[in-house]
């Protein structure tokens, strides 16, 4: 850990890492780091919970109070990982706590626990996970919402790298060009109603364009 730290302020590079994803992984940080408060608090030791080192942290299914609040003091990034929280079975991260919180929080596909790198597909198992969570775990944490999926989709994570993630002025231009035609209703529906169905209904040949920075990816 003490190497890390000089590895990251010799090229002055971010730190992205896991953070209490299942309870074994938990003691085992106990083991490892005895004198640590908290599993946060082992990377705190060496400087690599944010504050000077810009973090992201995987997961946090477990984190505890005063995790949560380092993560705060620290302006640590939260990296939630829905489908890896379905398909790795160690639990499902309380992102409505996060968010009352105000921490920041983005969505990860999670290339080793997921099955698909689309991040509109993280959006729709961020809605399902959160669900299953109030149905089946905290039913005093409601649900997201699809905006708010999509604001974890976004602007959420965006945040991390500056100004992207969102239309506002100021902003970087980085868009997608969408075609729900395939999946449009025979009714008129609003942009919100629109795109939530686009979450759930999306390929990707749906996807007509990108733009990172302003310069067309492809069309």
């Amino acid at each position: 850990m003490e190497n890390l730290k000089k590895i990251q302020l010799r090229y002055e590079l971010p730190l992205q890492s896991h953070l209490s994803e299942n309870l074994s992984e938990i003691e085992w940080v106990k083991e490892l780091c005895p004198e640590a408060e908290f599993y946060g608090d082992a990377y705190d030791r060496f400087g690599l919970f944010g504050a000077d080192c810009r973090t992201v942290m995987a997961h946090c299914v477990y984190s505890d109070e005063r995790e949560i609040q380092r993560m705060k003091e620290n302006d640590v990034f939260v990296a939630h990982c829905p489908e890896s929280n379905m398909n790795v079975c160690s639990g499902i991260a309380p992102v409505r706590r996060f968010l009352d919180e105000r921490l920041h929080v983005g969505l990860g596909s999670d290339v080793a626990g997921g099955a698909d790198l689309s991040i509109f597909t993280a959006m729709m198992h961020a809605i399902q996970a959160s669900k299953l969570r109030w149905r089946l775990v905290d039913d005093s944490l409601k649900p997201l919402s699809a905006a708010e999926a999509f604001y974890l989709g976004t602007k959420g994570g965006g945040a991390f790298f500056g100004k992207v993630g969102s239309f506002d002025p100021g902003y970087v231009f980085d868009a997608v060009v969408l075609d729900d035609s395939r999946i449009s209703d025979v009714e008129e529906q609003s942009i919100a109603d629109r795109l939530e169905r686009f979450l759930y209904l999306h390929q990707e040949q749906d996807i007509k364009a990108k733009y990172v920075a302003g310069e067309e990816l492809f069309r």
